[in-house]
């Protein structure tokens, strides 16, 4: 039976060339504490999934994780209020790319990531936000408005079996690896390979430890 179970790309962009050259002291070190727990609190249920653990309490883990999704959302907002977009000079290149993490799974506030993702694109260009974490956020809010992806980030699985790793939609196909150089990501081939590879590991049952 093949399960589509949703996997948050919790490796993006952390290889991205601006993140590189980020500094090593952060204007609001309070702030970047609070993003990285909350990531953390984020991250809980689906490295759970992906492991094949239950919760030890008897939770459904995906709805956990929605759960937790929304119970971050408001803080989210009070951020962007307070700080605009949290660049790597705000909070750090980890904590940066962790508040873009929370912002890809804010789904059910589409309005919000669009939101986001136009104060992102300055700072992409100032090299304050990694550019690769741009490209996921622009095909998740295409994905949750109804059109086309441009670097065909967000995935589902087709075929036989668990099936294989395919972009949602994609525009413009035959250019797409073009427009994932242009920015830094590896070609599109490469990356539906490792998601495949990834939706294999989560859904094949593990074999008990004796």
């Amino acid at each position: 039976m093949k399960l589509l179970l949703f996997l948050p790309l919790v490796f993006a962009g952390l290889t991205d060339a601006a993140a590189q050259h980020a500094p090593t002291t952060v204007l609001h070190p309070q702030l970047s504490k609070t993003l990285d727990s909350l990531a953390s609190v984020d991250q809980w249920p689906m490295q759970r999934l992906f492991n094949q653990q239950p919760d030890s309490a008897g939770r459904d883990l995906v709805q956990v994780e929605k759960e937790n999704f929304a119970r971050h959302q408001p803080i989210l907002e009070k951020i962007v209020r307070q700080y605009g977009y949290p660049g790597f000079r705000q909070v750090g290149e980890k904590s940066s790319n962790n508040f873009w993490l929370l912002v890809q799974h804010a789904d059910a506030y589409p309005e919000f990531q669009r939101k986001v993702l136009k104060l992102m694109l300055p700072e992409v260009k100032r090299k304050n936000a990694a550019a690769s974490n741009y490209a996921y956020l622009t095909d998740r809010v295409a994905i949750n408005s109804g059109q086309l992806e441009e670097y065909g980030t967000q995935v589902e699985y087709k075929g036989p079996g668990l099936g294989k790793a395919v972009p949602k939609s994609l525009r413009d196909p035959a250019h797409v690896n073009q427009r994932r150089a242009a920015i830094g990501m590896e070609p599109l081939e490469n990356y539906l390979g490792m998601m495949t590879q990834m939706h294999i590991e989560m859904n094949t049952p593990k074999s008990p430890v004796e």
